[in-house]
Order: structure tokens, then sequence, then C-alpha cells
């Protein structure tokens, strides 16, 4: 016989009579003590509870009771003299909710009016205050167990403990609903499985039948080692039956001892296609559910992450064995974000520990993101940093994001107003936004008239210089404009010096931007006029050297403009003069 060394050994009669009990309930000899729990009844004396399993089989598990003068005593005959459950941890965590008012996210500025005309580009910082406890006030946490033999001491603290889980008071400022699930495995056939996945309950506020519904929790069945939690965790991330809130973070609290069979093919399950880690990690991701596992110290040294080949005879034949350690690993850190694995947790401490994970769980923020929503979407270019995350739920936090808004759209006959917001998604949950309103202003007439002022010399300095860009001469513009509209028109007038004094400043390569000068309202049937005299806000003096540039008229209507160009000779003997005129066709941006 081989027994762990933490077997009983009060006295010798004492240990004898445990390990007989244990050896008949087990059918071996070999096997490990997994739990060693005491109690007292009302009249202070001392009773002991000793768990074994198999070695190589943690399902195959047994618990003997027995008294202080260590006569083996049926449980329930002990329960029944206590008048209440016994070998249950002392819990010691409250029963009672407290409402907490949940501080607001503050997003800086609160608001945004942007004019976008097409090819505008605008940059803002947005700042985003996140302060304690003020990720998405809804949760729902779905509790799944492995409730296959070998977990037997955990199911029955953590029903013991489900009404403080449920009623933790520093849950008290979230809406939290609670769902219920469990699972064991394939084959589902008499003696082996009644089920691989049992969901239980959908998410709910009901405190009370959450815990109804994990009291209900009984070890029972398994066979081998690896169980078929992949199964229960894609059905959790794809079953419309779970119920998920839409607008609730979804966490998922997952704790056992055994790691998956990999894969779970269809020929054992009767699925449409096989269940590996690697589809049912991508269904909670696409789901956006957390997970935060646990693993217990029921079963294999590992737990859930442990070897998933080491003890898989039911699906030997059936399924390719496969899968590697590291299962629990890799799945919280493929889901989405947030999550955590536990490891070595056992009885005593499986009810403080699922507490204080969901807590941690329910405040902390995974992922948050700025994210434009409604019709102003189209115009946000990119925002950086894409997310900030995962963020610590009891500390403040200042993030900065850089937002680029540009202009999109083709102007049209009237001004386009389009709205939407910037909202802070935490999680996939809207915590806060800001409304955005972005004008698209419509398309204006572009008049545009090429203006030569002043006279053009030969350059004393350098007179073998042949390059000019006007013959020599003496030159004048004058453009009329007239609304022959119904309606007022309003305009206003820019223009990029090329040549200033004689000296060319935005020949290519170098540019001038056209500077606007003035603006006027012609009436319906109104004309004005201007000319190189009307230039020289912008221009400088206009009479001399040569001034030569681009006359931009921009106006909300169609104007009838004429330039009239004017040239002659240059000096003390001019040529004769000549005088052009062309009609401007105007261009619609």
């Amino acid at each position: 016989m081989s027994e762990s060394t933490n077997d009983p050994a009060a006295g010798a009669d004492e240990a004898d009579a445990v390990r007989t009990a244990l050896t008949e309930a087990l059918g071996s000899d070999d096997y490990d003590v997994v739990a060693d729990a005491t109690d007292r009844l009302p009249d202070g004396e001392e009773v002991r509870l000793v768990s074994a399993a198999v070695r190589g089989r943690p399902n195959q598990v047994a618990s003997v009771a027995f008294d202080s003068a260590g006569t083996v005593r049926p449980r329930r005959e002990l329960d029944a003299r206590a008048g209440r459950p016994l070998f249950l941890p002392d819990l010691g965590l409250p029963a009672g909710r407290i409402a907490v008012d949940r501080p607001a996210v503050v997003i800086d500025p609160p608001s945004n009016t942007w004019t976008l005309p097409k090819c505008a580009v605008q940059k803002e910082t947005v700042t985003v205050t996140v302060p304690p406890f003020g990720g998405p006030p809804k949760a729902d946490v779905y509790l799944l167990a492995d409730t296959t033999l070998s977990m037997v001491t955990v199911l029955a603290a953590v029903a013991a403990g489900s009404t403080a889980i449920v009623n933790d008071p520093s849950l008290g400022g979230y809406d939290i609903a609670w769902g219920v699930g469990n699972y064991r495995d394939f084959p589902i056939r008499a003696g082996v499985n009644s089920y691989a996945f049992q969901h239980q309950l959908s998410p709910t506020t009901n405190t009370v039948d959450a815990t109804l519904a994990i009291g209900t929790w009984t070890a029972a069945e398994g066979s081998d080692g690896s169980e078929g939690q992949l199964h229960a965790l894609e059905r959790i991330a794809n079953d419309p039956a779970i119920g998920w809130r839409p607008d609730s973070r979804r966490i998922l609290v997952w704790f056992g001892d055994a790691p998956g069979h990999d894969p779970i093919c269809a020929a054992i399950s009767g699925l449409g296609a096989d269940v590996t880690e690697a589809s049912a990690t991508a269904a909670l991701a696409a789901a956006g559910i957390t997970v935060v596992a646990v693993s217990t110290t029921t079963g294999f040294p590992g737990g859930l992450d442990d070897d998933p080949t080491v003890s898989v005879f039911d699906y030997t034949g059936a399924c390719p064995v496969g899968g590697t350690p590291g299962q629990a690993t890799r799945i919280v850190a493929g889901a989405a974000p947030g999550g955590s694995l536990t490891t070595g947790v056992n009885a005593g401490a499986i009810v403080a520990t699922l507490s204080a994970l969901i807590a941690t769980a329910v405040s902390t923020i995974g992922s948050l993101a700025l994210v434009p929503t409604g019709a102003i979407a189209e115009f946000v270019t990119s925002v950086a940093p894409p997310s900030y995350g995962p963020l610590a739920g009891d500390v403040e936090h200042v993030l900065p994001f850089e937002v680029t808004w540009s202009g999109d759209r083709e102007c049209g006959d009237k001004d386009q107003v389009f709205t939407g917001s910037l909202d802070v998604v935490a999680d996939g949950v809207v915590v806060a936004g800001k409304p955005v309103t972005v004008t698209v202003p419509a398309c204006r007439w572009h008049h545009s008239v090429e203006m030569v002022c002043g006279e053009q010399r030969p350059d004393r300095h350098e007179p073998d210089d042949d390059c000019e860009t006007v013959v020599d001469g003496r030159y004048a513009t004058a453009v009329t404009i007239y609304n022959p509209t119904s309606c007022p028109i309003r305009i206003e007038k820019r223009f990029a010096a090329l040549v200033r004094q004689g000296r060319p400043v935005g020949r290519e390569p170098d540019k001038q931007p056209a500077r606007p000068f003035a603006r006027i309202v012609l009436e319906p049937g109104e004309a004005t006029m201007d000319d190189c005299c009307s230039l020289r806000e912008v221009a400088g003096p206009t009479g001399g050297p040569l001034v030569l540039g681009v006359l931009d008229i921009v106006a909300d209507g169609r104007l009838e403009v004429t330039a009239i160009h004017t040239a002659r000779g240059y000096g003390d003997a001019p040529t004769g003069a000549s005088i052009s005129t062309r009609a401007v066709q105007p261009r619609r941006a």
C-alpha cells in the first residue's frame, strides 16, 4: 500500500481504521490523502474527515469521517448530531451589500464643434480621467465549476460560502448579475458522465437564485483525469441561451483541478466540429469575455495547467490525444483583457480567493479605448494610442489620447452637419462620452484672376541675363464683379503675391499663401471692382516695380467676373498701349 505522509496517525488503531475504510471505499490501497479536516460537535467532541484519491485517478475519491475514538462514522450521522454541515471552512466573510456612489469618468474637452471642409485636418488631445472604481457599472459574473468527483471538498466549501460571495460589500458600487454552470466530461453514458456541460442560471441580479444554483453542485463522475471544460468554455461564449446582458462587462470565473481534453473530437461529443483550446479561446475573445481561472489542489499537481495527455483513457481510440501543459494560462491570456490565473487553492481558501478575484476583476478595466460613434466616425482618421489597459480599479488614471480629424466629404449646395460622439469604452461598455458636431461647409464659388501690376524694366546690374517674368513694359489689371442673381452674395477676397517689387517670391519650389484682405456683400444687381490699387494691403506698393499674383474671389454664389489687362512700353517714350479682357470661369469647391 502507498499512502501520503499526511495520512492521520493519531494512534495505530485509529490509523488502521481509516486506512481500512479508505481502501474499501476506493477499491485500492494505492492512494494519496488530499484533505484532512477537523470540526467539533456541540458537546466539544472533535471529529475528523479524511479524503483520499487513487493515484493517477483524481476523480476516484472517497471521504471517511470518524469520531474522537477513531471510530468510522457516517458523515450524515455527525452532521445530524451537530445540527449543521460539518468540515466546512470558517469563511469570516460579511454577508451584506453596501450601496456605494459611483464616481463619474470625465472626458476633456467635454464637447467639440468642428468645421471640416474637404482635406482639412484638425488635431486635438482628449484626456480621459478614470476615478477609482470608475469602470463599467454593470458586470455579469458567470461561475463555472468542475463538478467531477475530485472536487468534492471544494464544491462543499463554495456552496457554504456562496451567500458571502454574491453579497461581497466590495461589489456594492456595481450592478452585478450572477450566472451559474458546471462541467464534467464526455463520453456521456451511464456510469461515466451524465453531461459534459450544464448551464444552470443565466446572469441575474437575484442573489438567492444564484446561491440556490450553486448549492445544487454535486461532485460525481468524471472517470479519467482530464475534463471537458473546453466544450463548456466554447458554449458559454457562443450559446445565446447563456443570456449575457448586452450592456455589461462579461467575466467568467472558472475553477477546477484538471486540464481539459484537447481536442474534444466530434466522434466522442456528437457535435458538428471538434472543440480545441484554440477554438474555445477564440470564442471567448470574440464574445468579449474576461476569464478568471482558479486552479485547486484536489486533482492534478499542476491543476488546470497540467498535462492534458496524462489521464485520457476515456478518449483512447475515440479521439486524438493532444494538448500541452499551460492551457489555462493561454486561455486567460487569449480571452478578453483583464483575466488572471490563480493556482494552488485548497478548499479552505477557495471562497476567500473567489471573492477577492471577483472584486478585482469587476473593478479592473481590461481595455479602455476612445471610440467615435454616429455620423462623425468617418471624420476620425486616427486615435493614439488605440487603448489603455489593464487598469487597476482602486486608483485614478489620467489617460491622454491624440485624435486626428480629417475632412473627407465633398461640399454640397448647403452646409452638411454631422453629429455623434467620442465614447469612452471600457471592456465593451460605454462609461463616458462627449457630443461632437462636424460641419462640412457648403460649396463656394472661386473666381481666380491673374493680376499684373507695375513696371518691368531690364536689370541694369545683370545686362546679360535675359530671363524675365513678363516682357519689359508697364502693366495694370482691373477686375469687374457683378451679382446677376436675385440673392445677396457674400464675397471674400484673397491674394497670393508671386512677384513682389520686381522680385519673384513664389517661383517654384517657393510657394505663397493666398491672404484674405477684404469681405463684402453684393446685393442683387450690384457691381464692384478690384484693381492694382486694391492690392496694396497684401502686396505693398503696386505702382512701381512689377507685382504679379493670383486674386481669388470666393463667393457663396456665382458671379460675373471680367478681367481687364492693359499694358504699354516703359520709359519716357512708351510704345502704344494694349488692352485685353476675359470672362473668368468660376470653379465650385
